[in-house]
């Protein structure tokens, strides 16, 4: 590369915002449906807001089974207060309602806690062969009914527990129960107090979906608890829908309050159902958690992101990308849309970013287009510094030795490159280090770091790939 483009390039700045400019257009030409609002959130701060079709930021949206995954997440505080077990089954919750042995529920007896969170229960359910308005749709019929847990608790059983995944909005209803006798209040009362007000979340509502809109859906529940459903029924603004999303990404953490175990955060995101023990998810990297949905994101640029999603129909979605340090937040009235969904936006606004230079980085590096030379990183967060050491040889193969030192700019390693010379091998001679050139670190993913830097020697561009370290051990 050119010396004086590369001197340009480090000349330049890194504040400026990533522009949006052509995912308004995408989103006003109605190239994913009919959204509503969209909010991208990175390291905890907004750097995207928009809101459609006559919507505002105030407004609650109806987030569909984005529901289920607050549920579990009822189910994570429960279970961190020693209030609930996974291994706990439904015996334990339903026994004070009915009786067990009759009606078709002596089968689910055994189903535990943590089946339920799965979607691995056993419980004949298909929801997705009809439309949520199709009479014919579980779902519906369940509504419907005058008891929504005495519904889902007298289905046959398909399979045995734990078994095969089959997605149900009814057996997630049953979490409200386990909220309920594990806690002692209802699930509405249990999420203000432990979930949402600690969150700064206010404003919510609980009603299932009507074509009307709100006032218009059922809010008296039709079981003994009268209890909400923790299926599907939740109304939250989008910038609180952000928050859950940031709870999660910061390992169960709000503002310096440990709400979740990070262990239940890393369990929730555990493919239990994936391409290989189940035909639902064809595609290998996609599957189910603890009522999370888990997929891997091809961007324009060829690199593979983990996602984890919270999901409701027609477009209600929470994506978490910690690879980004990113929360996306959809909603949308797309219930008879059929055109590209919003992973397509969520694959526009993925392919402008690259990960922030972190701790996740260190470990060893080389460049795949030489052999035997190569770096360790180290990256220090707190102090915003960046140390590391190439190990490189001469134009005549004698070893040469780089210290490479600076500071972290907006994720990127803005460093001076120093050459160390004068030592002899287990010897107290002092050595010297002099400046050679400067460079940038930029993260390109996970696997892959970008060396650009100048010199009076020379001046090029790295492809650095990981030998050691692993994002995962963030």
């Amino acid at each position: 590369m050119n010396k004086l483009i590369l001197c340009a390039l480090f000349l330049s700045t890194n504040l400026a915002a990533q522009s949006f400019e052509d995912l308004d257009e995408a989103i006003e030409q109605g190239s994913f449906g009919q959204l509503n609002s969209v909010i991208v959130s990175r390291h905890d701060k907004i750097i995207y807001e928009g809101y459609f079709r006559g919507t505002a930021a105030e407004d609650l949206q109806q987030v569909q089974s984005v529901t289920k995954s607050v549920g579990a997440t009822l189910v994570g505080i429960a279970h961190r207060q020693g209030k609930l077990a996974l291994d706990q089954n439904l015996g334990h919750f339903f026994s004070g309602l009915y009786d067990l042995s009759q009606d078709g529920m002596q089968n689910k007896t055994n189903i535990t806690v943590q089946q339920i969170l799965q979607q691995r229960h056993g419980i004949a359910w298909d929801e997705e062969q009809y439309d949520y308005r199709d009479p014919r749709n579980p779902v519906g019929q369940m509504i419907t009914s005058d008891d929504w847990y005495r519904y889902v608790l007298t289905r046959p059983m398909a399979a045995v527990p734990g078994s095969q995944f089959a997605y149900s909005s009814g057996a997630s209803t049953l979490m409200s129960r386990m909220i309920r006798v594990a806690s002692g209040l209802s699930p509405e009362a249990f999420a203000l107090q432990e979930l949402f007000q600690p969150l700064g979340i206010g404003n919510v509502h609980w009603e299932i979906y009507s074509e009307e809109g709100m006032g218009h859906g059922i809010t008296d529940w039709p079981n003994p608890d009268e209890d909400v459903s923790l299926g599907f029924s939740l109304w939250l603004t989008a910038r609180d829908m952000v928050k859950i999303g940031e709870l999660y990404l910061n390992d169960g953490m709000y503002k310096g309050q440990q709400i979740l175990d990070p262990s239940w955060v890393s369990a929730s995101w555990i493919p239990y159902s994936n391409s290989g023990n189940s035909s639902y998810f064809p595609e290998p990297g996609w599957g189910h958690g603890y009522q999370w949905w888990i997929a891997q994101l091809p961007d324009t640029r060829g690199r593979l992101w983990p996602i984890y999603f919270a999901s409701g129909w027609g477009s209600q979605v929470i994506f978490v990308v910690p690879d980004l340090d990113l929360v996306v937040v959809t909603t949308a009235d797309n219930h008879d849309y059929n055109g590209p969904n919003v992973d397509a936006l969520l694959v526009m606004i993925v392919s402008e970013m690259d990960p922030a230079l972190d701790s996740r980085f260190n470990g060893s590096w080389y460049d795949p287009a030489t052999d035997g030379q190569g770096f360790s990183m180290e990256v220090l967060e707190q102090q915003g510094v960046v140390v590391s050491y190439w190990y490189t040889y001469t134009q005549t193969g004698a070893l040469r030795w780089f210290v490479l030192s600076g500071e972290i700019v907006n994720g990127i390693g803005e460093v001076k490159i120093y050459e160390s010379s004068g030592g002899v091998f287990l010897q107290n001679d002092s050595t010297s280090l002099t400046q050679w050139g400067s460079g940038r670190f930029t993260a390109i993913d996970c696997q892959h770091i970008e060396l650009a830097f100048i010199s009076d020697e020379v001046s090029t561009t790295l492809n650095l790939t990981r030998l050691t370290g692993s994002c995962q051990a963030h």
